[in-house]
């Protein structure tokens, strides 16, 4: 095949928008690796937070949405507990070991292992403290037009398992918000504020005990 021929009567104003988007490749590369190592950066010197939570749940099936808030707790690794309390009542407690999630309306709570329902390339695995950024995802930075970061994170390997959209602070690279999208194509909103880091949370702090009364059902687990 003969090598691709450009002509040199190219307009002046065609030449500068093709040198623009070059330098333009040249430069947006390193910011945007520069911007995953800094939220691995802040993240890795974060070894728990508390946050309020605003949720919205949209299923795709049903086409309608609910929402709850509520408070979350962060421990690494692998440790965390949602209290959701207003609008859809729901306690998801990890305790590194076991997976908890009990809704009181139904009373039943739901128990899985942990390991197997956060695998490091599993999409909320990043904020279990479990997953890396660019060893367990293909990452994509889109500019927040001065406002916060998006970094759209897709599992390696595994186009079953879901994506995460991560909402960044621009300026301390605090995630501030997530967006989880599940194979079937519901997706789980979320908005963190009030966030404070390293506060010292106690293991016990992830202790969960069904209530009295309330059936305990083992997920099934797949292969």
């Amino acid at each position: 095949m003969p090598a691709p021929r450009f002509s040199t009567s190219s307009s002046p104003f065609l030449r500068v928008s093709v040198l623009k988007i070059f330098l333009f490749l040249l430069i947006a590369a390193p910011a945007l690796a520069d911007v995953v190592d800094k939220v691995q950066a802040r993240y890795d010197e974060t070894k728990d937070f508390t946050a309020n939570v605003q949720q919205e749940l949209v299923m795709a099936s049903a086409g309608k949405s609910m929402k709850a808030s509520g408070k979350v707790a962060f421990k690494k690794p692998g440790k965390m507990r949602w209290t959701l309390t207003e609008g859809v009542s729901q306690v998801i407690v990890a305790d590194g070991t076991t997976l908890w999630f009990y809704e009181p309306d139904e009373q039943q709570v739901l128990k899985a292992p942990f390991q197997i329902a956060f695998r490091s390339s599993t999409p909320i695995s990043f904020l279990t403290g479990v997953g890396r950024l660019k060893s367990d995802f293909d990452v994509k930075v889109e500019d927040g037009g001065g406002g916060p970061l998006r970094l759209r994170l897709q599992p390696r390997g595994d186009s079953d398992l879901g994506a995460l959209i991560l909402t960044v602070d621009p300026k301390s690279y605090d995630i501030v918000g997530a967006e989880v999208t599940d194979p079937i194509g519901n997706i789980t909103k979320l908005q963190f504020s009030d966030l404070h880091r390293n506060v010292g949370l106690a293991d016990d702090a992830f202790h969960f005990e069904a209530p009295p009364g309330v059936d305990v059902v083992e997920a099934p687990i797949g292969n």
